[in-house]
């Protein structure tokens, strides 16, 4: 019998249009990963606690199975062209729970234009078309002075002119003022939502095994109802961002696993590391080593009732919460430091890659900070903040 490598393992993954129903996957379904972990147990059984004359387990009882995606990791690896959604896209979607993509192509208004507008500032502009944009969502800021800036809206208001014409106000402040013509477009957005009952059908297939005379069986598992709990991002200065997720599922099929899809069609190039982008608290250019932001959703499986065997729904038992970690070099009290010990909270926001179609940005707009853990070893003197927004 020939083994089978995980590293051949390819993921196919998409989300479900009612929860625990297997969805049909397509070549186009593919999810390059990083490690992927299934836990299964079909019986869940535990010992008999009733009383006997020997120490030894006689008798076992069967209670309901618990099956999770234990974990799963991959790059965050954006399409490479606006408004294309990314082969991962139904995981952030999952974890999430609302997802917006909205396509325009606007420019910048001005006093120059017809009729005049207000002179832009570096949060407040006027644009030619607001299309389907709302509060919340994520621009992409062509501007003639700063390059490709992400930006998050926060407010939108009437124009001088006439629909689609609007006043948007956009965080973290730009670089610079826009001027006249300069580009905006809009972009995915992922946002959280209170309710959270989306699920996946994620199914893992390792390569086939050649042998002198055929192609053996190759070994292939699925899950069903794989919801996102825990989900998490990490930014290294000298890596890709990464994804990383875990959650309740509820099944794993094996035996009756779907048949592997006729190919493996992937989305996008490399994507852009942390030798490309800049970390801002509030209107401050901030530099850091590593962040990392994870969010846990409270998502419980519905699976305690009599005659429920599996899980039945999946559903919000707990409050979200959000914390992660900024590690930066102590350099100076300013900023971060100050922060923490005053009690203050801030906005924090990352804009990883400058290319039109592979930015990767995250805003959290109220970050309360904690004094720093001190450690006083031999290399540079490192700060490290938990957060939370």
């Amino acid at each position: 019998m020939a083994l089978q490598i995980g590293r051949q393992g390819k993921i196919f993954a998409k989300l479900e249009a009612t929860y625990g129903t297997e969805e049909a996957l397509a070549a186009a379904d593919a999810v390059r990963h990083l490690n992927a972990q299934f836990g299964h147990d079909p019986f869940g059984r535990v010992t008999s606690r009733e009383k006997k004359a020997s120490p030894g387990a006689v008798n076992r009882f069967d209670r309901r199975q618990k099956t999770d995606l234990g974990a799963f990791e991959a790059l965050v690896r954006p399409s490479g062209t606006i408004n294309t959604l990314s082969e991962a896209s139904d995981f952030f979607e999952a974890a999430f729970g609302s997802k917006t993509n909205v396509t325009i192509s606007a420019t910048v208004l001005t006093a120059a234009s017809t009729p005049a507008e207000a002179a832009p500032t570096t949060t407040v502009f006027a644009i030619t078309d607001i299309g389907a944009l709302a509060v919340g969502d994520a621009v992409l800021i062509n501007a003639t002075t700063g390059g490709r800036q992400v930006r998050f809206i926060t407010a939108i208001a009437a124009a001088a002119g006439v629909a689609p014409k609007k006043l948007i106000t956009v965080a973290p402040a730009l670089t610079n003022a826009p001027i006249l013509s300069d580009t905006v477009k809009g972009s995915v957005t992922y946002k959280l939502t209170t309710a959270l009952a989306k699920s996946l059908t994620i199914a893992h297939y390792l390569a086939k095994s050649l042998t002198i005379a055929h192609y053996l069986a190759n070994f292939k598992r699925e899950l069903l109802g794989a919801a996102v709990d825990a989900f998490g991002l990490d930014f290294d200065a000298n890596e890709e961002p990464r994804f990383k997720c875990s959650g309740p599922a509820k099944d794993q099929l094996t035996g009756t696993t779907q048949a592997e899809p006729s190919a493996f069609t992937t989305v996008g190039g490399n994507p852009p590391s942390g030798l490309v982008g800049n970390l801002r608290v509030d209107a401050t250019t901030y530099l850091f080593k590593k962040l990392s932001i994870d969010v846990k959703n409270g998502l419980k499986n519905r699976a305690d009732e009599y005659n429920a065997n599996k899980s039945t729904e999946v559903y919000r038992a707990g409050r979200r919460e959000i914390s992660g970690m900024l590690e930066v070099f102590a350099e100076t009290e300013a900023t971060v430091y100050d922060l923490a010990e005053a009690g203050t909270n801030s906005a924090l926001f990352l804009q990883t890659g400058v290319t039109e179609g592979l930015i990767v940005a995250v805003r959290m707009p109220t970050v309360e900070w904690k004094v720093a853990d001190q450690d006083d070893g031999e290399e540079p003197f490192p700060l490290a903040w938990c957060t939370g927004g």
